[in-house]
């Protein structure tokens, strides 16, 4: 029996980049075999109209490409917003270097 306020023996390795990089890789592969399933189940045939466009996807792969457009979307808006703090802190920057 370990004596009062030891610690149990801390395993060899702790987080690394690599580990961190498998756990994503195999959530993203159940992420990607789960929206295989809905697209599969989801392959009815459905109308749309857009600005006098008008198509056919199996709904399924409309939702979906709704979902990537939504995300980029989302990146293209975050990006914007990064680049524009990165320009207002290098010229805060360069101001309180010229004192």
């Amino acid at each position: 029996m370990p004596p009062v306020g030891a610690h149990p023996k801390e395993p060899a390795i702790g987080f690394t980049r690599a580990g961190a990089l498998w756990s994503a890789l195999i959530a993203g592969f159940l992420i990607l075999i789960l929206l295989l399933i809905f697209i599969a189940q989801n392959t009815t045939s459905t109308a749309f109209k857009f600005l006098g466009w008008h198509w056919s996807l199996p709904l399924g792969v409309a939702i979906l490409l709704a979902a990537v457009v939504g995300g980029l979307i989302t990146v293209a808006v975050g990006t914007a917003r990064i680049l524009q703090l990165r320009r207002a802190a290098k010229k805060q920057h360069a101001a309180a270097t010229r004192g």
